[in-house]
């Protein structure tokens, strides 16, 4: 075996050098802070695209919850709307569950005096919601819900006034006991 000579070791000079970002200090992070930015970041993440209407893509639309109550005799169903919409969707969707609750929602014990009109506050609170977004058109090739007539002026809601005089003939009737 024969070794090296003992000079051709010391001239060798590497052919690769190493690049600007891994020689200079690491920068520091948002706003001042002393935490260093890792070298193979991109740079913060960026925020995620604000959700459009789920119905018609519009923007602005904000996400809440409508419901819709259902009662039967001893049990009931609700349903429950948690997408974000748009103004003309949003109230659309509400006139037609806030009918459905009204017309539906109060054949029960427990549907007439507490999820029927949980129902209709969180309905109304959503109303107040949506009628405070400004106007929006949706992208090209698709469509907002039609808004319909208001409750008032749907036969359906009217439905309500049976269980409403029942449960007041009932109230009249235990405080005269």
């Amino acid at each position: 075996m024969t070794t090296p000579s003992a000079g051709s070791d010391d001239d060798f000079v590497p052919q690769y050098t190493a690049p600007a970002w891994y020689t200079t200090q690491p920068q520091t992070g948002i706003a001042g802070a002393n935490t260093p930015i890792p070298w193979h970041s991109l740079g913060p993440v960026p925020a995620p695209p604000e959700p459009g209407c789920h119905v018609c893509q519009a923007h602005p639309a904000t996400r809440t919850e409508i419901r819709s109550h259902t009662g039967l005799v001893l049990w009931g169903r609700t349903r429950t709307v948690n997408q974000p919409l748009c103004r003309q969707c949003g109230i659309s969707l509400i006139r037609t569950m806030t009918t459905r609750t009204l017309w539906q929602g109060w054949w029960g014990i427990l549907s007439l005096f507490f999820h029927t009109p949980a129902a209709l506050l969180q309905n109304r609170a959503a109303h107040r919601q949506f009628r405070a977004l400004p106007m929006s058109a949706p992208p090209p090739g698709r469509r907002s819900l039609a808004p319909g007539k208001p409750v008032p002026l749907r036969p359906q809601a009217y439905v309500a006034l049976i269980p409403g005089a029942w449960a007041a003939a009932l109230i009249v009737h235990l405080v005269r006991r």
